[in-house]
């Protein structure tokens, strides 16, 4: 680093070395300060932690789910995710966090698989979890119908019967999935919730949350 500062010529350049070692030598708890405060991460993280329905995940619903769920899996990670974990310490070995980019298990809980949700069969037994949260998926990787109906499916197999489903996406990303029926037979529009089958935020946000419940056999 005193190189660096020396000859500030170099600093881009030596970077995408620092990342590496950053995400290969590094504890977890190392490799997220440097992440976040040497290269540049933390304003990924405030950037996206400001929006209207992200505050509303970490102040509101992500709590409420840890108090009321044993199982959690949580699809996918970043520098704006990986504080969720604090909500789970008394039983942190219930949540999981899955993500098929190897990098991104720098922000992964202490149970975190590396691999698409596509893959949770492999690692988990059928009926494991009583909630699953697919924040930002559809629309984001998974954006044609027949793989998100297949994604659908997926989740069922993965949550015990009765069990709570939360998809977060873009309404000008992905056509209404109440309208494709993407998730019939599999769930139903969850009830009893504080909030509405369907969560909205003042534009210009187009995030939303929909909640599921999964059907009994």
């Amino acid at each position: 680093m005193l190189a660096l500062e020396e000859h500030p010529e170099h600093k881009d350049c030596a970077m995408p070395a620092l990342s590496r070692i950053a995400k290969t030598l590094l504890p977890k708890r190392v490799k997220r300060f440097v992440l976040l405060h040497i290269l540049g991460g933390r304003r990924l993280k405030d950037h996206i932690r400001l929006r209207g329905s992200r505050i509303f995940l970490e102040r509101d619903l992500m709590p409420w789910v840890a108090t009321r769920h044993a199982r959690v899996l949580f699809v996918g990670t970043g520098p704006y995710t990986y504080q969720i974990e604090n909500l789970f310490r008394r039983s942190g070995e219930h949540y999981t966090t899955i993500d098929p980019e190897r990098s991104a298990a720098t922000w992964g809980a202490r149970n975190h698989i590396v691999g698409s949700i596509a893959e949770i069969g492999r690692h988990r037994p059928n009926g494991h979890f009583d909630c699953i949260v697919l924040n930002g998926v559809f629309g984001f990787g998974i954006d044609q119908f027949e793989d998100q109906r297949a994604t659908v499916k997926v989740l069922h197999d993965a949550l015990v019967p009765g069990g709570t489903l939360l998809v977060g996406w873009n309404t000008n990303l992905t056509p209404d999935l109440d309208e494709l029926d993407l998730f019939k037979p599999y769930f139903t529009k969850a009830e009893g919730l504080p909030w509405p089958h369907r969560t909205l935020f003042p534009l210009p946000e187009t995030h939303v949350y929909d909640f599921y419940t999964r059907r009994e056999d």
